[in-house]
């Protein structure tokens, strides 16, 4: 993984600021049911999320969690997928209230204060249920907290299957149905610099289902062989650490989906061991996006993106 320093001119850094206060004003159609577009993990826990509402209207966030044990679907299947049981036996948690303002714009943030909320596994797992975390984010508009508000609805996960395709190749697979935008990544290590020798630590593909070609909420399957909806994403299980330049490396191959409708999100990641020694391993930092012509400011217009630092 390359790194070069970077001079930030004057210019660029007011164009920066502008495209920071450009997302929590740019003004976009807003449905009477909330929707997550951005959520953000800090150290492998919850830390903040954006959506839309009616303008005015009182947003609350609750959430729910329960692990899996990550494997495909196939009949007589070596490698199951199964559900483990739910958190706090599936009741439905609050994170706190806002409320939208006259865009429609409304944002939780700084969560790792309050109420720690893990949902990036903290190991691999591979036939326990430690490895893998499922994680609903389920927010609803209220006249006033608790009084009169919307329905829940969040898209299904089916499953998720993080495997080798080789010794030394890690890939992603799975499935969701329900989702108006929903993607898949498999990474090894956070994201990598622009030089075209640099080994690439993360593959992802997203999937609008808005768009034509496909109906909207149907179901989507990554394949790694025939059929299904897309292919499976795969990256190198590789650490170019060197005696006198570490590559900071994920300490297990992280495989996760995402899908999101109005109502709700889901986000489900599973870990399974890398195979080989590191040098230096880090914790996982990830940006989420759903939509990705939503207030996009200075995020990379990509469903996940994997920094190595805090992420705002």
């Amino acid at each position: 993984m390359a790194k070069r320093s970077t001079l930030v001119s004057g210019a660029t850094a007011v164009a920066v600021l502008a495209a920071l206060l450009g997302r929590a004003v740019t003004v976009h159609s807003v449905g009477p049911t909330p929707l997550i577009y951005r959520v953000i993990a800090n150290n492998n826990d919850l830390d903040a999320v954006e959506g839309l509402a009616p303008p005015g209207r009182t947003v609350e966030l609750w959430y729910r969690q329960r692990n899996f044990i990550e494997g495909d679907l196939v009949a007589g299947s070596a490698d199951p997928f199964s559900w483990c049981a739910w958190k706090n036996n599936g009741n439905r948690v609050m994170l706190g209230w806002t409320q939208a303002d006259a865009n429609g714009l409304w944002r939780f943030q700084h969560l790792r204060d309050r109420n720690t909320v893990m949902i990036l596994p903290a190991g691999p797992g591979a036939n326990r249920c430690l490895g893998g975390i499922y994680t609903e984010l389920l927010p609803r508009a209220c006249d006033s907290p608790g009084v009169n508000c919307t329905a829940w609805s969040v898209p299904v996960l089916h499953n998720l299957n993080v495997r080798k395709i080789t010794p030394t190749v890690g890939a992603a697979a799975g499935s969701v149905s329900g989702a108006l935008q929903t993607a898949i990544a498999v990474a090894d290590g956070p994201n990598d610099g622009t030089e075209p020798t640099d080994v690439v630590d993360v593959d992802q593909n997203g999937i609008d289902t808005t768009l034509p070609g496909f109906v909207a909420g149907q179901r989507v399957t990554w394949k790694c062989g025939a059929g299904g909806t897309a292919v499976c994403p795969s990256v190198a299980i590789h650490d170019a650490s060197t005696a006198v330049t570490p590559d900071p490396e994920y300490p297990f191959v992280l495989g996760t989906i995402q899908a999101h409708r109005d109502g709700g999100s889901v986000i489900a990641a599973a870990a399974i061991a890398r195979g080989e020694p590191l040098g230096f391993a880090v914790n996982v930092n990830v940006r989420f996006r759903g939509r990705l012509d939503v207030n996009l400011g200075c995020d990379r217009k990509l469903p996940f993106d994997f920094g190595l630092g805090y992420l705002f």
